[in-house]
C-alpha cells in the first residue's frame, strides 16, 4: 500500500479542518456584531425616550427668523451642530442647515449655560436665529441629532 493516499486524505482532513474553523469563526463574529447593534439600538432609544424639546417663542426681525427653544427632556444635547430646522413658507418644508449666512442657521445663546457650556442641558433655552429670503416663514420645526423634534407656527413679528 502506498502512502499517496494516506497523505491525500490527511490534507483533506485538515483542510475540512480549517474550513470549519474559518467558518464557525465567521459565524461567532457576525453573532457578535449582531449582538453589539442590538445593545447600541437600546441604548439609543432610551436615549430618545429621555430628550425632549419645546419651541417656546419666534419672532422676525429683517430676514432672521429667532426660535427659542427649550430642552424638556432629562437628556442633554451635547452636539448642537447636529439639530435641523425647517421653514415652512405657503406648507412647502425647506431645510436649513447649521452655518452663517442666508438660508442657514446658528446658535445665538443658551440661558442659563451655567453646566456644561455649549451644551443644551434640561431646563436651558437655545435661542436659534434662522436666516431666510424671501416671504416670511409660517411655521418653524426644529430637530435633535437623535430625531426629536418640536414645531410651531410664526406668530410673533
Amino acid at each position: 500500500m502506498s502512502a499517496g493516499p494516506l497523505i491525500a486524505t490527511g490534507i483533506g482532513v485538515l483542510l475540512l479542518v480549517a474550513t470549519t474553523y474559518v467558518l464557525v469563526g465567521g459565524a461567532l463574529t457576525t453573532t457578535e456584531v449582531l449582538v453589539e447593534a442590538q445593545s447600541n439600538l437600546a441604548v439609543n432609544q432610551e436615549v430618545r425616550m429621555r430628550t425632549a424639546i419645546a419651541v417656546q417663542s419666534t419672532w422676525i426681525d429683517t430676514g432672521t427668523l429667532y426660535v427659542e427653544v427649550k430642552n424638556t427632556g432629562s437628556e442633554p444635547i451635547v452636539d448642537i451642530r447636529s439639530m435641523d430646522v425647517y421653514l415652512y413658507t405657503d406648507g412647502t418644508p425647506a431645510y436649513t442647515p447649521f452655518g452663517s449666512g442666508v438660508n442657514t442657521w446658528s446658535k445665538e445663546n443658551i440661558t442659563p449655560d451655567a453646566v456644561h457650556p455649549g451644551e443644551l442641558d434640561p431646563g436651558e433655552t437655545l435661542t436659534l436665529a434662522v436666516g431666510f429670503e424671501g416671504e416670511n416663514p409660517q411655521y418653524v420645526q426644529v430637530v435633535t441629532g437623535n430625531g426629536v423634534s418640536s414645531s410651531a407656527y410664526i406668530t410673533g413679528e
